[in-house]
């Protein structure tokens, strides 16, 4: 009876002949001399030592790659982050500048009061410009003091040194200012170069009008008009207004007389109410 002999295919694909020759020849490698096994292993790395070099470039390459994409995208994090801290700081810088302009207008506007009028017993509240009010038939203000301030019903309140109006309502921490350009504003003044008593009137637009002004009297462009104390409620000798145009009508008694506030209030932030003991 004949007998095959194993071929060689047949034995490696045997674990454990596989694992035997592994072995063996890690055993001969072991303890051959090393001059001779760098020959053997050199020889066997030789041939894939091209793809050990394209794999390591490819790497490298695909390594760089990433790195550059997320060290743009990590500097422009850094530098948005930079850009909304210098913009915070501007907008900082842009507040404090506010309020301290607010503050030096506040105390130029008082110091100018003082120094252009003669002191008495009225006190000086200065207080910012906190709403308007929207209606096309009446103007008036609400300003940032009230009771708590000591501002009271009638007190005068003045801006640029000139006169603007008085106070009608009175709340705890504000209060609304009837401006004379209200159309139920009545103010007694006088024609500072005539001495003309007249009536200054509002009517809802940026220009006033002189009421009572006789025919006779000698009005022109330029003349100024300024408070009177008739009546008590308005101190002296307060700029108010300019006379801006003149007219006399047909028969009447009395001329047609438009004159421009001192102060357009569109450009203003600050005012002072005047307050006393009343």
């Amino acid at each position: 009876m004949r007998t095959s002999t194993p071929s060689f295919t047949n034995l490696i694909s045997n674990p454990i002949v596989t694992i035997i020759i592994l072995l063996a020849v890690s055993l001969f490698l072991l303890f051959s001399p090393i001059t001779f096994s760098s020959r053997i292993k050199t020889t066997c790395v030789a041939p894939i030592r091209p793809f050990q070099w394209a794999t390591c470039f490819c790497s490298n390459t695909v390594s760089d790659f990433f790195e550059n994409i997320f060290s743009s995208w990590r500097d422009a994090q850094a530098k948005r982050e930079l850009e909304e801290q210098v913009a915070a700081l501007k907008n900082t810088i842009t507040g404090q500048q506010d309020a301290l302009y607010k503050l030096q207008n506040k105390l130029h506007l008082v110091s100018k009061f003082q120094a252009e009028n003669k002191p008495g017993k009225t006190a000086l509240i200065p207080a910012d410009i906190i709403g308007y009010d929207a209606s096309n038939f009446r103007k008036s203000i609400i300003i940032s003091a009230g009771q708590k301030q000591g501002v009271k019903c009638n007190d005068v309140v003045v801006a640029n040194n000139a006169l603007i109006g008085r106070v009608v309502t009175v709340n705890s921490g504000n209060s609304v200012v009837q401006l004379i350009t209200d159309p139920s504003s009545r103010i007694p003044g006088r024609v500072l170069q005539t001495r003309e008593q007249v009536i200054l009137e509002g009517n809802a637009s940026p220009l006033c009008q002189l009421k009572y002004v006789p025919r006779a009297a000698k009005l022109k462009k330029g003349d100024d008009i300024v408070s009177s104390d008739i009546g008590g409620q308005y101190p002296p000798s307060l700029p108010i207004a300019t006379v801006v145009e003149t007219s006399t009508k047909g028969g009447n008694l009395f001329q047609s007389v438009k004159v421009q506030p001192k102060v357009n209030i569109a450009k203003i932030e600050s005012v002072i109410v005047l307050t006393s003991d009343r």
